[in-house]
Parts: structure tokens; sequence; C-alpha cells
């Protein structure tokens, strides 16, 4: 009976050792994959007409087999690219014919975009689905058109790509769906502006080593002016009677000011004392406090 007991630990040990190895030599070759994959990773970024569309194809079919640290390392670079590109594109777009056809095709749909859809012209359509290929999407302001990044594309890379990269590709994508601005004119409520840098705020909060915390910080800036001035055609303060706009009160006040949280509550938070102060009015101490604040956020 010993011995049998014996011979059952050497059989178990065996089967134990076996599985090590082959966790060990599963892991190394899984390892070279990475390296081989983060080497064409480099080898693509070297190239100097590099497009978007290349990069896309080379991640998807690249990222399952990587970690969610070099995962993120591919999607970031993406971004970088169609960021790099974006001039190249939108000085296409400054053709004159494309311009004329986009205007007809914008109206004739409600004054809504739908990418190709309705397009008569040939060249114009394959140059729109080109560019969707590579990430982007229209957008129009001051009846021109122009792409930008259309950040719903990453959404099939939140699965596999780290924690701080999915929070801002959905800040992204909250600023590429509906843009704050246009045409000098705010384009969405106070309220929503408040939600907005408040979730740039938690995030360089919750991220503060994060690769993005700089980009956050900059987006962050803008939406630091818009709460402290508005836009020229939706100003914080009427123009006439020097008065803080009502339903943007009622969000500020509304709104729990919790300084731990980070500059821009804090900002805010001493910016209505000002503003109360003043008695919610555009005052002379008013300005000079908010376009410090903006100076040195």
């Amino acid at each position: 009976m010993k011995r049998k007991l014996t011979m059952i630990g050497i059989v178990l040990g065996s089967i134990l050792v076996l599985a090590s190895l082959l966790v060990f030599i599963n892991s190394q070759i899984n390892l070279a994959k990475e390296k081989k994959v983060m080497a064409g990773f480099e080898s693509l970024l070297d190239k100097e007409d590099l497009t978007a569309a290349e990069l896309v194809q080379y991640i998807d079919a690249n990222i399952d087999t990587l970690s969610k640290e070099n995962a993120s390392m591919l999607v970031r670079g993406l971004e970088v690219i169609q960021k790099a590109n974006l001039p190249q594109w939108e000085k296409q777009f400054e053709n004159e014919a494309f311009q004329r056809e986009l205007a007809r095709v914008y109206q004739e749909n409600g004054w809504n975009l739908n990418g190709s859809e309705g397009i008569r012209d040939k060249e114009l359509k394959a140059f729109l689905d080109e560019a969707v290929s590579n990430g982007y999407k229209l957008e129009t302001a001051e009846g021109f058109f122009f792409p930008v990044i259309d950040y719903t594309l990453y959404e099939q890379y939140y699965r596999v790509v780290t924690l701080d990269l999915v929070a801002y590709l959905e800040i992204m994508t909250i600023e590429s769906e509906q843009t704050p601005v246009k045409d000098a004119a705010l384009m969405i409520g106070w309220d929503e502006i408040l939600e907005r840098a408040m979730r740039q705020e938690e995030f360089i909060k919750n991220y503060s080593t994060s690769t993005q915390v700089e980009a956050v910080a900059e987006l962050l800036k803008h939406y630091v002016t818009f709460a402290l001035f508005g836009c020229n055609n939706t100003p914080l303060f009427s123009y006439d009677t020097k008065g803080i706009v009502l339903e943007a009160k009622e969000a500020y006040l509304n709104h729990s000011w919790d300084e731990e949280q980070g500059s821009f509550s804090t900002l805010m938070n001493e910016y209505l004392k000002v503003l109360e102060e003043n008695g919610y009015k555009l005052t002379e101490e008013v300005d000079q406090y908010r376009k410090d604040a903006v100076a040195g956020f």
C-alpha cells in the first residue's frame, strides 16, 4: 500500500512538472510572438506614408496576442497616426467641388451628415469611404465640411487595453460624438460642461501616471474657459445686463464642489465666491479673476 502511494505521488509529481514545463514553454512562445508583433509595429511607425487604415489592419490581426500594456501601445499609436495625418485630410477637403456636393447632400438630408450616403460624385464618394476607413468622420462648421477623428472606432479595443486608456477613449468619444462648440456657440448645456469637466478631472486624479494625462489636462483647459467665459455666441454673462445666464447660475450653484477632487473643482468653488460677492454680474473684479484663472490653470 505504501509503495502504491509512493508511485501515485511520483506520477502526480511528474504530471505537475510536465504541466509547469508546458506552461513555461507556452509563455515563452507567447512572449516571442509579442516581441515579433511589437517589432512589426515599430517598423510600421517608421514608414513615412503610414496610413491609419494600414495600422488598423495590423492591430486587428495581432492585438489579441498581446498583453494589455502592449495592446495599449498599438492603440495609442493609432491615435498618434490619425492626428499626424489629419492636416493632410483637411487639406484635401478644401476641394471646392467636394464642398459644394457635401453642402447639397447636407441640405437634402435634413442638415445631417451620413458619410457618403447620397453622394453622386464617384470621386468624392470614394474619398469619403477612404476617410472612414482611416477612422475619420465628417463634421461641419460655418458652412465648411472637414474631417475629425471618429473615436467610436476605438470601442472595439476596450476589452484588450488598460483601464486608463479605456477611460481616456471614452472621454474622447464624448467629444467626438457631440462637439462642445460650433460656430462660436456652445452646443451643450452648462450642466454638461460641468459633467464633462468633472469627468476629465476625475481621470487626472485616478490615473495620474497615465500617458494620457497631458492630453486630458489640455482638454480640461478648454472646459475651464467654457465654464468661466462661455463662448462668443453663448456668453456666460449677458452682453446687455452683464448678469450671469440663469441656467448657468443654477447649474453651478446646484453642483457640489469638493476641492479635494482637483484643480477644476477648487477653481469653480472660488469663482462662485467671487461671483456671489459681485452679485453674479460681470464686474471688473470678476473679469480679472477669470482671466487670471484661465491663464494660470
